[in-house]
């Protein structure tokens, strides 16, 4: 089976500062990868390269077979080729955020119908249906006339996966999805997640919670200064980090995933 995704060099420069220095890495369907590294070493801004939120530098992503690629012209001008396809992308990338970005003046409901309303055109009754569904399976379909400002921090990001399910991506990218809560909100959302991988959703996740990480993953990937500097299943990483880069995070993490 083909790769859902693909992703050969990918570089990101923000003026000087070079970010992403030649990231590359595959997925298969089912597959839960975590992208794990200390803050500033490329993790969300490879997810947000991933989706088109940011423009690549150059290198090349693939998703089910199509691919659009980025390089640097002879004015150090970043073009892109099949910039078509960052529309196909979006249809089957669902990206989870930091913040929950909930349009504060809609219900439960109105955040999750609007994208299959407005993008997939479906009608109100196919769109209440599905939302339903995914908020469901969320543990939210008893909230879907209250606002977020009803909601506790928890809930609102469970009703944001809520709104990526209900669009059924063939990809979830989750980035920091837990950084924003409160300790004892984490847990609840971290459920929705395991559940999600146990169910056979593809999802490539960035996240500081170690121990969640080694438990749901089939891979982490370590980013050090834009590069891949390990990808391994998560007991090889733990017990037999690549480079001294990878100890001596982990040295650092150890007691809260072990």
């Amino acid at each position: 089976m083909a790769p859902v995704l693909k992703v050969r060099e990918l570089r990101k420069a923000f003026g000087a500062a070079s970010v992403l220095n030649g990231v590359s890495l595959q997925m298969r369907q089912g597959e839960v990868i975590s992208l794990v590294g200390s803050s500033g070493s490329g993790k969300s801004t490879a997810l947000r390269c991933i989706n088109f939120l940011e423009t690549p530098s150059s290198g090349e992503i693939e998703v089910m077979g199509d691919a659009i690629s980025a390089f640097q012209n002879e004015l150090h001008e970043t073009e892109i080729i099949n910039a078509a396809n960052i529309r196909i992308f979006r249809r089957r990338i669902g990206m989870v955020f930091q913040s929950f970005n909930l349009w504060p003046h809609r219900t439960v409901l109105g955040n999750v119908t609007e994208a299959l309303v407005y993008v997939l055109r479906k009608n109100k009754r196919e769109a209440n249906e599905a939302a339903l569904s995914a908020l469901s399976k969320v543990g939210m379909a008893d909230f879907g006339h209250r606002y977020p400002s009803q909601l506790s921090g928890g809930q609102q990001q469970r009703v944001a996966i809520a709104r990526v399910l209900a669009m059924q991506p063939k990809l979830m990218l989750f980035d920091e999805p837990t950084s924003a809560l409160d300790p004892e909100l984490v847990s609840e959302v971290l459920k929705v997640i395991r559940t999600l991988a146990d169910e056979g959703a593809t999802i490539l996740l960035v996240t500081h919670e170690m121990r969640f990480a080694r438990e749901v993953s089939n891979r982490m990937i370590f980013l050090h200064k834009g590069v891949v500097a390990q990808d391994a299943g998560p007991e090889e990483l733990f017990r037999n980090p690549a480079t001294q880069a990878v100890k001596q995070f982990l040295s650092s993490v150890i007691s809260t995933a072990a």
